[in-house]
């Protein structure tokens, strides 16, 4: 089983077995609780529902054996409905990329409504519109928006730039043909997660280069912004201790040897965003960032370097979060929370 499935599959299974309640609000008020979520980083602690998840992840990734995939009906109760959906495929520059469409409500089916591009995380290596259909599908339901999920070539068997090279040429399709999707090409935002927010926020940077509209906003999601071999004081806190936070070394190290092609420049803007060169005119940016997560640090450097350029950011992390989280809406309710967040800044983006 993928890798990614396996996790999500594994938060199905946990989300069944949860009491009712607001697990993610709470707060260990005892110095014995507070030990028990605490992280490497002095002063962090994983929420308590963050804690159990990252435990039962982890049995089962030691142990997959003892464990059954769940049916269908089982993924099925977790997928928002939609009004309407379509999976189908874009033809731009040679290309055919397989999309998915998501159309939430009547009232996006009835013209001109906002539409975004949503580019999923995997490193570059995992992950598909199947495996993100839970989320996205939840996404487009809170945003009431159309959003076009993009099912975009992986590495090793695609290095880069394939996959940006699909993502560019669904963006650059959706620019000239959103109408007949019934959307207002005028509102076209790109939204991206982890490897999903390099690639989103790349395609800013492409657009610039290449004489194109820059999308309306960018949404990045606990963004990978640098493949370079710098790394910041949350990945050794959370990448390189014994607990166990979502990314490890060892994954990370294997998605950068296959995303990137022998002798490309690991400091190239299209690889590493924050090694960019930034300018005003880059669409306004959502940045997302969870406390307990090893690419934390370039989350929040690139917020910094977006606004040192004169580009207008909101950022917002999530104390006691993991990276990942709002994957696990059906169990955090920070994830909740981040959605209703990235709609009320696309309403007013």
């Amino acid at each position: 089983m993928k890798y990614a499935r396996f996790i999500l599959l594994t938060s199905l299974l946990l989300c069944l077995g949860c009491q009712a309640g607001n697990p993610g609000k709470y707060v260990p008020s005892t110095a014995r609780a507070r030990e028990k979520y605490a992280t490497p980083e002095p002063g962090t602690y994983l929420r308590p529902m963050a804690y159990a998840l990252l435990k039962e992840i982890n049995r089962r990734r030691l142990e997959p054996e003892k464990y059954k995939e769940p049916g269908n009906k089982v993924k099925e109760l977790f997928s928002a409905r939609q009004k309407r959906q379509l999976d189908t495929v874009v033809s731009r520059d040679g290309l055919e990329v397989p999309v998915r469409i998501y159309y939430p409500s009547r009232k996006s089916l009835q013209g001109e409504c906002p539409l975004m591009l949503f580019i999923h995380g995997g490193g570059f290596i995992i992950g598909s519109v199947d495996e993100y259909h839970i989320m996205v599908s939840k996404l487009a339901r809170v945003t009431n928006q159309v959003i076009v999920s993009v099912d975009y070539r992986l590495a090793p068997r695609h290095p880069f730039p394939a996959g940006l090279n699909d993502c560019f040429a669904v963006l650059c399709w959706l620019q000239e043909h959103a109408r007949e999707l019934g959307a207002d090409p005028e509102r076209i935002s790109v939204m991206g997660d982890s490897a999903g927010g390099n690639l989103a926020t790349v395609l800013t940077l492409r657009c610039r280069d290449e004489g194109r509209s820059q999308p309306c906003c960018q949404v990045l999601v606990y963004p990978g912004v640098s493949l370079a071999d710098t790394t910041y004081p949350s990945f050794d806190y959370f990448c390189r201790s014994d607990q166990y936070f979502l990314l490890t070394e060892s994954f990370m190290r294997k998605a950068k040897e296959s995303y990137i092609p022998p002798g490309t420049d690991l400091r190239h803007p299209y690889v590493s965003p924050l090694r960019a060169t930034l300018d005003p005119g880059l669409a306004p940016a959502l940045i997302i960032t969870a406390e307990c997560d090893p690419i934390r640090d370039g989350g929040r450097m690139y917020a910094k370097r977006l606004e040192e350029a004169g580009v207008e950011v909101q950022h917002i992390e999530y104390s006691g979060m993991i990276h990942g989280f709002m994957s696990f809406h059906m169990i955090f309710s920070e994830a909740i929370d981040a959605m209703k967040y990235i709609r009320d800044y696309l309403e007013d983006s």
